[in-house]
């Protein structure tokens, strides 16, 4: 995805962004801060911050943080929240001299760069030991989409695609975090948290008809509005089961 198509999705997505995410795991968020305090790392640039979901915890244990953006309006609503340190600028051109922090931090965002291995490689220069990322699975974990049934995702998938857009919600982020560890395998991989989530199917169809994902955001409403319906009608109070897992992974510098 170019920059300029990144900062207007993500713009656009800011005022439903937070009500629409889970928030990382208690478990996730205590086992990425006691990463860092093994490793005697207090200072990081996370990459894209966003709305402050993981910096602003991070901050309130004495992590000094900042927090780097593309989009305005997301920026816009990590400030309100009080995060003190943040930036306005992308993955690929940091705005800061080389080995500036411990480490820089990605939180579910490698798999939205268009070049992530670009990503991972200006993040390791502005940092003195490495890359960290935290994503949704270990490398070697199974595809999380166990279920033979028709996904929310899957049966709107599938209308959407009658009316001719049939790329959309297929590749979901997993599938690209695991692309990017096959190509760039790192040093070490750590389990932060693991537990089976159950959920009513119609929660990710709210968080769809509120457009609350970028790949539907340039779909006509009137067309994703009939996606939704048909897609209740087929699932109606059933619920979706699935694994989350996060892990937190580390490349270290190698110059």
């Amino acid at each position: 995805m170019a920059a300029s198509r990144a900062r207007r999705d993500f713009d656009a997505l800011a005022s439903v962004y937070d009500e629409t995410r889970q928030p990382l795991d208690p478990e996730t968020q205590d086992g990425l801060l006691e990463y860092l305090r093994e490793h005697g790392w207090g200072s990081l640039l996370e990459v894209g911050v966003g709305t402050g979901r993981i910096a602003r915890p991070l901050v309130a244990e004495g992590v000094r943080v900042v927090g780097i953006d593309a989009s305005r309006g997301m920026l816009a609503r990590a400030a309100h929240k009080g995060i003190p340190h943040l930036v306005h600028g992308t993955a690929y051109h940091l705005p800061f001299p080389d080995r500036t922090f411990d480490v820089a931090l990605f939180v579910h965002v490698l798999h939205i760069l268009d070049e992530p291995a670009a990503g991972l490689s200006e993040a390791s220069r502005v940092s003195r030991a490495g890359v960290l990322a935290v994503m949704d699975r270990a490398p070697g974990d199974p595809d999380p989409e166990h279920s033979t049934e028709p996904t929310p995702r899957e049966i709107v998938r599938r209308v959407l695609t009658e009316v001719g857009y049939p790329d959309l919600l297929r590749a979901g982020p997993r599938a690209k975090e695991r692309e990017i560890l096959r190509a760039h395998p790192p040093k070490e991989t750590r389990l932060l948290s693991d537990r089976e989530v159950t959920e009513p199917a119609s929660k990710l169809l709210d968080n769809l008809e509120k457009r609350a994902y970028r790949h539907v955001l340039d779909v006509p409403p009137e067309e994703l509005d009939r996606a939704v319906k048909l897609a209740r009608e087929k699932l109606g109070g059933r619920t979706v089961t699935y694994r989350r897992a996060e892990s937190v992974v580390w490349w270290p510098k190698t110059l």
